[in-house]
């Protein structure tokens, strides 16, 4: 038997093609750069130049993740596999509003990510509330996105809810394992600790609220509230719409902020809220695991 490592296959791609999966412009722009024979490549960005190989067109074929040059200024990375990001309150997660709304400037996803990941085709993986924060990732892969997101293949999500009300923990998790007849079907949750809270961060409430959320199975007439309320971290496989806040509601502990911690080995951690972070060596293995 052999003690050597395994190699990793490396991958070769046309050189339009790597250049536009980076974000460097659209097929057709790259191949027109690519044929200027202006890009260069070399095994890492502070080559000198005698050591940069000139490519000579569009369809030659370099590593995906190779060291590249333009008019000899080094170029964007590879666009990652995933992004982590702490999404603020009141922003949609979505790439770009609805032409009827954009009136009202809402926030959303489109606005924070890096143009040339945009281009590249980063995306959200799934969606978060507007008027939920925490963690939603970004991806460059539409299976691995398919995959994040299917029932079947039951990626846990883990938020904490602060809700109203003293919650009896015990009673709750039985409800939760059991399911809870929401008006978008029955959905099940386990309950991780029930914790004291201070209640929510911010009383603000954002006028487009009410025109995008329909909030029947949340309502809730005490708007004068001011305590007791209850930290809940629990972990869903799911992701119906606003299908957390339904649950606690119809539980009877209506939720006032709610915020995605973790999806699937993926943590929020200390991560500042509207920032980004790249994906740890730990959770990209992860990732890859479910391709």
């Amino acid at each position: 038997e052999s003690n050597e490592e395994k190699v990793p296959k490396v991958t070769l791609q046309r050189i339009d093609k790597v250049l536009a999966d980076r974000g460097l412009g659209t097929r057709s722009q790259t191949f027109e750069l690519a044929k200027s024979q202006r890009i260069t490549m070399a095994d890492r960005p502070d080559a000198p130049h005698e050591e940069r190989t000139r490519i000579r067109g569009p369809s030659e074929k370099v590593p995906s993740d190779a060291v590249l040059f333009l008019d000899g200024r080094v170029l964007p990375g590879p666009t990652p596999l995933l992004l982590v990001y702490h999404k603020p309150k009141y922003m949609l997660s979505v790439m770009e509003d609805d032409k009827k709304f954009q009136d009202q400037q809402r926030r959303h996803l489109g606005q924070v990510l890096e143009p040339r990941y945009v281009r590249s085709g980063m995306h959200p993986v799934g969606r978060l509330d507007y008027d939920t924060t925490g963690l939603i990732l970004f991806s460059a892969d539409g299976k691995l996105t398919q995959r994040l997101l299917h029932p079947r293949r039951g990626v846990e999500k883990e938020y904490v809810a602060t809700v109203k009300g003293q919650v009896n923990e015990d009673d709750l998790r039985a409800k939760l394992e059991e399911g809870v007849e929401t008006t978008e079907g029955i959905h099940r949750a386990t309950l991780v600790e029930v914790m004291s809270s201070k209640g929510p961060s911010e009383k603000r409430e954002d006028p487009h609220l009410t025109s995008i959320e329909n909030q029947e199975d949340e309502m809730d007439d005490s708007e004068d509230y001011d305590g007791p309320y209850s930290d809940v971290r629990l972990i869903v496989s799911e992701g119906k719409y606003r299908m957390v806040r339904r649950m606690l509601h119809n539980c009877g502990h209506s939720v006032v902020e709610l915020r995605r911690e973790r999806h699937g080995v993926v943590r929020l951690d200390d991560l500042k809220e509207g920032e980004f972070r790249k994906a740890t060596d730990e959770e990209l293995e992860w990732a890859r695991s479910l391709l």
